[in-house]
C-alpha cells in the first residue's frame, strides 16, 4: 500500500479529490526490502517478501543464518542507505530504544519508506515527521508509539497526525480473532509449564528459565533479589549437608534471580532443603516442585 500510495490517495478520495496517476506508485517486485531484527517475526517477513519478488537485506545484534537468498547488511547504516523499504521488528531493550533517530532517518535512501510495528520506543517520531514532511521519506506505516491512549475512548496525538503518506494503525498488529485464540492457548500452556516444570521461557517480566527434567531428581524453584552472593548462599546450603546437585539454572532480570535446581534428594531431604533455602536472606519464593 505504502509503495503504491495508497494512503495519500485515501486521504484526498475522502476530501473529494481525485488522484489517479502512477506518479510515486511503484512495484514492489525488484525492490530492497531491510528487516531490522532478524529473529522470529522478521525471518518469516524476509520469507514472504522473497515470494513477492523483492530482495531481502537484514540486521541483527547477533549472528543469524539466513533464509532464502537473504542477505546479512555490514551494519545498520548499510541496510538504511541499501534499502527502499526499512521494516523494524526488535524488542524493547537499553540497546533498541530510540534506536531509529534523526540522524538514521537521515541516512536512509531517499524516497524510501519505514514501517514500524515492534515498540513506540524504537523510533523518535518528531524527526520522522519532519522527514516525512519535506520529501525526505515517501512513506511510514506506524502502530506502536511511545505514548499511546490508555483506553479507547482516550484522544491519540502524535506528530504524525495529518501527514497523508503515513499509514497510522492503533498498536494492533497482532491483534485478530485468531491471534487472540492463539495467545490464549499458548499463555495457558506457558502456565501449565511453569507449575509442572518451573519453566518461564518467553516470559517478559520474570528471568526466563528452561531445564529439561532429570529423572529421579528433585526439583527446587528459587526467587530471590539479584544481590551478590545470592548463588553461592544457594549453593551452600547443597554442600552443607552433602546433596548432590544435578543440574542448575540461574538467570536474572532486574531486581530478581530466578534458579532452578535439581537434586540428588529424596522426598524427605528435599523438603529440607527447601526450608534451608526459605531462610536463606534475600529469598522471595522457594518451592519443591516435585
Amino acid at each position: 500500500m505504502l509503495m503504491r500510495g495508497i494512503p495519500a490517495k485515501n486521504m484526498a478520495c475522502h476530501r473529494g479529490g481525485w488522484m489517479k496517476s502512477a506518479s510515486g506508485s511503484y512495484e514492489v517486485r525488484g525492490k530492497t526490502l531491510g528487516i531490522v531484527g532478524y529473529g522470529h517475526i522478521g525471518t518469516q517477513v524476509g520469507v514472504l517478501a522473497e515470494g513477492l519478488g523483492i530482495q531481502v537485506l537484514f540486521h541483527d545484534v547477533e549472528p543469524k543464518l539466513a533464509m532464502g537468498n537473504a542477505r546479512p547488511a555490514s551494519s545498520l547504516r548499510d541496510l538504511l542507505a541499501h534499502s527502499d523499504v526499512v521494516t523494524l521488528h526488535v524488542p524493547d531493550t537499553p540497546a533498541t530504544r530510540m534506536m531509529i533517530g534523526e540522524s538514521e532517518i537521515r541516512a536512509m535512501r531517499k524516497g524510501s519508506m519505514l514501517i514500524n510495528a515492534s515498540r513506540g520506543t524504537v523510533v523518535e517520531i518528531e524527526p520522522l515527521a519532519e522527514a516525512l514532511k519535506d520529501g525526505h521519506l515517501a512513506g511510514a506505516a506506524v502502530d506502536v508509539f511511545p505514548k499511546e491512549p490508555k483506553t479507547n475512548k482516550d484522544r491519540f496525538e502524535s506528530p504524525l497526525v495529518g501527514i497523508d503518506n503515513v499509514l497510522l494503525t492503533p498498536h494492533i498488529g497482532g491483534s485478530t480473532q485468531e491471534a487472540q485464540v492463539n495467545i490464549g492457548g499458548e499463555v495457558a500452556s506457558k502456565l501449565i509449564r511453569y507449575s509442572d516444570n518451573g519453566s518461564t521461557l518467553s516470559a517478559v517480566n520474570f528471568p526466563e528459565v528452561q531445564l529439561p527434567e532429570h529423572a529421579g531428581s528433585r526439583r527446587l524453584l528459587h526467587i530471590h533479589e539479584n544481590r551478590p552472593g545470592m548463588l553461592s548462599a544457594v549453593n551452600d546450603v547443597f554442600s552443607g549437608s552433602r546433596v548432590n546437585v544435578d543440574a542448575q539454572f540461574l538467570q536474572t532480570r532486574g531486581s530478581i534471580g530466578y534458579v532452578v535446581i535439581d537434586i540428588d534428594a529424596d522426598a524427605q531431604g528435599a523438603n529440607a532443603m527447601r526450608q534451608q533455602l526459605a531462610a536463606l536472606p534475600g529469598t522471595l519464593r522457594t518451592r519443591l516442585l516435585y
